[in-house]
């Protein structure tokens, strides 16, 4: 493309940011949009967290009794966030994490338009493309569960689940989604270490930022080796670079995905999909999507010489298979199917743009104008969406000041008692309170990461009141909680303004715990909290991990923990991956200690190293020697894995850097140039 074509396009693709941004200017701003269940709040404390303690390989003591930070999320956005905070420290960095995301989001259409324009070769078809994928969603005339969320203003359906729900990291990479075929295609096609590097980068990029955009890119991926044989005579479509570009996509991304952290997410992603389970009705819904797509991709080997459009026939294919599958018949074709409608509906406008791309181009009426007719149907559909969309006063959704928040309130008042013990937070607070303040508390955002989940099993317990028995509700809720270290707990009742209103029984503790706060409907119970650590002897820990209507198992440990005649281990952390304890350890006892256990512990007594186990709770057990005084210090070092991954990493990267050095241009042709 020439100079002067290059530089079009570039200020198309500005004024299509510059629409995005002029529509949107609330989600720019500071404060609390008045969307309450959403948990961008949560993903905002990991940023926060990242920014306060950068080590990858570190410990998060601040969510679910704590977890190795590599395992609090995918680290690339909030990485980000971290590094545009240190550039504006001036703003808050639940805001900085706002604009960052927003920014990626309102940059996809301006993506698109690139990415259809490469395609085409049309600017006119690229732009209408994109602008109408700014304004226009067509899942609101198909799928009426998401109609019916439109909400307070007629926003698309990609900028609402932002909005609402806080799907940042998932419209991150629904923006790098087009950036990385893109990518791979070229490396296919020409071949040529920089273009398979660039590929590489950008998968490892998209697959570090959010776990179902990564499984969305994974669909691409194989929808472009499924269409490779049907085009490589004509355009020397190529598989080998698409899977060399893989391979080292993942070596400059292991250094994060290591086996034990994939593996964790694929077991937990089930359970935290609504328990999702593979049942006839789903490995039905499985088989008919491989058979359907074998039927797409032999029409495309039959009738279509267009390699664009047989990707994009193929790619829709598998991306409304499992949401139409979710909506229409009730069923998950893999877990969390409803999350893939913004990939359906991006690959939805791209199909029939390019369509009708096609069909206009062949220049016979008998296919133009019923192709004409049907898009003037659809457009005419989304007429009130976009009206309403594009005339809707900012004010209606203008974020409020958090201070005026009722999460914000409880959240003050908890961060000034400088809590030693953990703090039991639902609802919407559990999202937002480590995003304004770095207090420990049981719950967090991404529970797929975990590796003990009994405190995750206790909470909803606690909550729900489900595994207590007749009347026990309250006092089998304080056993767990003084189990997993809790000093605060928190209740919203019916009257709160709490969004979530999560208790079942927000009254099950009165009468049974200290009120230390309480503003409106929202109370905060204190209890009798002495240390994360305690002396217990063997045969009163839980046989079994007490959960799923076993809390008889419970009773022995909860009583050595509140026995008011045994002696006390101090406990205090000095930084977030180092825990000092004190105290005297008597003959034939254990120390327990209410944080998880990973084996990058190292535990020592007295500057001597002491064994350490996991409990049947999940968390570290020390087996130290007695002692009538004595100093303990825990420290997470990480993994031998993680080391060994890390270094795999490493050396990939410089084996990048170093091929892309020896390809390099010889410098007179760059001086000639």
């Amino acid at each position: 493309m020439q100079q002067s074509g290059w530089r079009k396009s570039v200020a198309l693709a500005a004024l299509l940011f510059a629409i995005n941004i002029t529509l949107n200017l609330p989600l720019f701003q500071a404060g609390e949009l008045p969307f309450r269940d959403s948990i961008e709040g949560g993903y905002a404390s990991m940023a926060r967290f990242i920014a306060a303690h950068p080590n990858p390989w570190g410990w998060n003591p601040t969510q679910y009794c704590g977890l190795p930070t590599q395992f609090t999320y995918l680290p690339l956005l909030h990485y980000t966030v971290a590094a545009a905070h240190a550039v504006v420290p001036f703003l808050e960095i639940e805001h900085v994490y706002r604009l960052v995301t927003v920014i990626f989001t309102l940059l996809g259409p301006s993506v698109l338009f690139l990415f259809v324009l490469t395609f085409t070769g049309s600017r006119r078809w690229a732009f209408a493309m994109a602008l109408t994928y700014t304004l226009f969603s067509p899942v609101y005339g198909l799928i009426s569960q998401i109609d019916h969320d439109r909400g307070l203003v007629q926003l698309p359906w990609r900028l609402q689940v932002l909005a609402k729900y806080g799907e940042g990291p998932h419209n991150a990479t629904l923006m790098l989604l087009p950036l990385t075929v893109l990518a791979l295609w070229r490396a296919a096609v020409n071949g040529g270490f920089p273009s398979v590097f660039a590929a590489a980068l950008l998968l490892a990029v998209t697959a570090l930022t959010n776990w179902v955009g990564a499984l969305a890119l994974a669909w691409l991926v194989l929808v472009l080796m499924l269409i490779a044989p049907l085009h490589s005579k004509e355009t020397g479509f190529r598989i080998a670079p698409i899977l060399t570009a893989s391979a080292i996509g993942y070596g400059l991304s292991c250094f994060w995905l290591t086996p034990s952290f994939v593996q964790t997410i694929i077991f937990n992603w089930p359970k935290d999909a609504f328990n999702y389970q593979l049942r006839v009705q789903q490995m039905s819904f499985m088989a008919g999507f491989a058979a359907g797509a074998l039927v797409v991709w032999l029409l495309c080997r039959l009738l279509c010489r267009q390699p664009y459009l047989c990707f994009l026939l193929l790619g829709f294919f598998g991306f409304a298979w499992v949401v139409l599958g979710y909506y229409w018949f009730g069923t998950d074709t893999i877990p969390e199917s409803r999350r893939y409608a913004l990939e359906f509906e991006m690959f939805l406008l791209l199909l029939l743009f390019e369509a009708l791309r096609q069909i206009l181009r062949t220049g016979k009426g008998y296919l133009m104008y019923p192709a004409l007719a049907i898009v003037v149907l659809c457009y005419s559909t989304g007429v009130r969406q976009v009206w309403n969309y594009a005339t809707s006063d900012p004010l209606r959704w203008r974020p409020t000041a958090k201070e005026f928040t009722t999460e914000h309130e409880a959240a003050s008042w908890l961060a000034s008692q400088h809590t030693q013990g953990r703090v039991y937070a639902s609802g919407g607070l559990r999202f937002r309170l480590n995003s304004w303040f770095e207090v420990a508390q049981v719950g967090g955002t991404f529970e797929t990461g975990l590796r003990n989940r009994v405190p995750l099993d206790f909470a909803y317990q606690i909550r729900t009141g489900i595994g207590s028995g007749p009347g026990r509700d309250g006092e089998d809720a304080i056993q767990q909680l003084t189990a997993l270290g809790v000093e605060y707990v928190i209740v919203h009742g019916p009257k709160s303004d709490e969004y979530y209103r999560d208790f079942a029984r927000p009254e099950k503790f009165k009468g049974l715990l200290e009120e230390a706060w309480s503003q409106r409907d929202d109370i905060v119970y204190r209890l009798p909290f002495t240390s994360l650590a305690h002396l217990v002897r063997r045969e009163e820990l839980p046989p079994r991990a007490p959960v799923a209507g076993g809390l008889q198992y419970l009773a022995a440990y909860s009583a050595a923990l509140r026995d008011p005649g045994r002696p006390r281990m101090q406990s205090t952390w000095q930084g977030p991956s180092r825990l000092r304890l004190s105290g005297p350890v008597p003959e034939a006892m254990l120390i327990s200690v209410a944080v998880n256990f990973d084996e990058g512990w190292a535990a020592s007594q007295d500057g001597r190293p002491i064994p350490s186990a996991a409990s049947q709770l999940g968390f570290l057990l020390l087996h130290a020697r007695p002692s009538p005084d004595s100093t303990f210090v825990l420290e997470y070092r990480g993994t031998v894995e993680q080391r060994l991954m890390a270094l795999l990493s490493l050396l990939t990267w410089l084996a990048c850097v170093y091929f892309l050095w020896k390809r390099r241009p010889p410098l007179s042709a760059r001086i000639s140039d």
